[in-house]
């Protein structure tokens, strides 16, 4: 197995755990993202073509400004949030595939919209819709194309050719475990270098001087 097939975790199992008790806490709105949506928002930061701040994107995360008290402080929570968004975009930049918080596949019994796949897209769709004219000012076809697994899998748009495609458990967990491959594929979309044209040889360079001079002789 090569190093970019193996999942890359971008955020460790502790910070991981106490956030996960936060936002189970009573200090947190009932409507804030769960620890799952969490993890899907972030990553969708990490992609996005421009830099959300922070003060931005925070009080979506929390449903408005949160509470904290002695046990975790707010400083605590960006310093692991924003220390996410920067190994994301490592991992990506490298072509790794991101480790997901869950098992992408669901069951048969297991309602689609209750599913832990179907939350981490829904936070994704929803960091996405923070600059959702910046996502496809470029490339716009492509980037609908790449984004069409993660909005038919978050339950969150009312459209019928999306809900005809999740209608099938074959076909959505097909489109589950592309969800990986599609995030490395929008963030160098986004954000790989451009080709560099490739630098002249002294030798055509020499050449070039010589028939320039015998143009001005």
């Amino acid at each position: 197995m090569t190093e970019e097939s193996i999942p890359v975790p971008v955020i460790a199992e502790d910070a991981l755990d106490q956030l996960y008790t936060y936002l189970e806490s009573d200090l947190v709105d009932p409507e804030a993202l769960d620890i799952i949506g969490l993890h899907g928002f972030m990553i969708a930061l990490a992609i996005c073509p421009e830099e959300v701040p922070t003060q931005e994107w925070l009080p979506v995360v929390f449903n408005g400004i949160p509470k904290f008290d002695e046990s975790l402080s707010e400083q605590q929570v960006i310093t692991w949030l924003e220390a996410m968004l920067a190994e994301t975009r490592t991992a990506l930049y490298r072509g790794q595939t991101i480790e997901l918080p869950f098992e992408p596949m669901i069951d048969e019994e297991e309602p689609l919209d209750d599913s832990d796949v179907s939350a981490w897209c829904a936070g994704f769709m929803e960091a996405v819709m923070l600059r959702e004219e910046t996502w496809f000012s470029d490339n716009e076809q492509e980037v609908a194309e790449l984004l069409l697994p993660f909005m038919a899998i978050s339950c969150l748009f009312p459209d019928e050719e999306l809900d005809d495609l999740v209608s099938d458990l074959d076909t959505v967990n097909r489109l589950a475990e592309q969800l990986q491959e599609l995030l490395v594929d929008l963030y160098l979309l986004f954000h790989a270098p451009a080709e560099k044209p490739a630098p002249f040889s002294k030798t055509a360079t020499a050449k070039k001087g010589n028939r320039r001079s015998g143009k001005r002789r």
